[in-house]
């Protein structure tokens, strides 16, 4: 008993830290759940340098539709790891035209010039990742999907590794997981640099039954059928 409870106790205990550890925010809308350092804000006037600082990742969403010309993207919404030099060729490319979209923006512009170290946070989508505009080229011409009502900094021009986008430096650091759905930044916050990416999820898709419920309904129409069978043939005996 003392053995059993020894064991029970540990995974209590750490029942307790894991949600402190874990913890996220959950939203309505193209974003899921947050955490980190991140604020999920409403569309906003403007988002140009200045407009919008602070030493958290502000995130909002921007438009849903469908793809009205095809969209050249700097990647595909590959999982794995990368970083503002990592070699984007093989990943880039484009978003067809029809394609059904969800359109996020997360943006970068610190309050300091020397914060203490660069804001580490996670999103999750409601849909797969299908896209990433990361530099200032595939922005301004991601621009039409923004959030109509907001500036965007478009044709901001570049200052050496700095662009409008991540920079091209490894310090930019970012990956999305396995299952397509999350995406986790840890992007240069310090000297004054202004970061952007945005982003393309597929709409949630349709809700599907369960394999249980699938089970559960297939049962019952096995039965259905098994009922209607005896009536016929109760019927038949009868007139017969």
């Amino acid at each position: 008993m003392h053995q059993v409870l020894r064991q029970i106790v540990p995974c209590c205990a750490l029942g307790l830290v894991l949600p402190i550890l874990s913890a996220s925010t959950a939203h309505a809308g193209f974003i899921a759940s947050t955490t980190g350092a991140i604020n999920v804000i409403s569309p906003p006037a403007s988002a140009v340098p200045g407009a919008l600082t602070s030493n958290n990742y502000q995130a909002w969403d921007e438009t849903s539709g469908a793809i009205s010309a095809p969209l050249q993207v700097n990647m595909l919404g590959q999982p794995g790891s990368y970083d503002g030099l990592s070699n984007y060729a093989p990943l880039a490319g484009t978003l067809a035209t029809g394609t059904k979209y969800d359109s996020v923006m997360v943006q970068l512009d610190p309050k300091t010039t020397f914060p203490a170290q660069s804001p580490i946070a996670s999103i999750t989508f409601t849909g797969k990742i299908i896209g990433l505009a990361l530099f200032g080229q595939s922005l301004d011409a991601s621009d039409i999907y923004g959030n109509p009502s907001t500036t965007y900094p478009h044709g901001l021009p570049s200052i050496g590794t700095q662009t409008r986008g991540i920079d091209f430096t490894h310090d930019d650091r970012f990956s999305i997981t396995n299952n397509g759905l999350t995406l986790n930044l840890q992007l240069t916050a310090g000297f004054g640099d202004f970061d952007e990416i945005r982003i393309f999820a597929a709409p949630a898709a349709a809700s599907v039954p369960e394999p249980a419920s699938l089970a559960i309904w297939s049962g019952l129409g096995l039965v259905l059928a098994f009922r209607r069978r005896s009536l016929l043939n109760i019927k038949q005996q009868f007139w017969t």
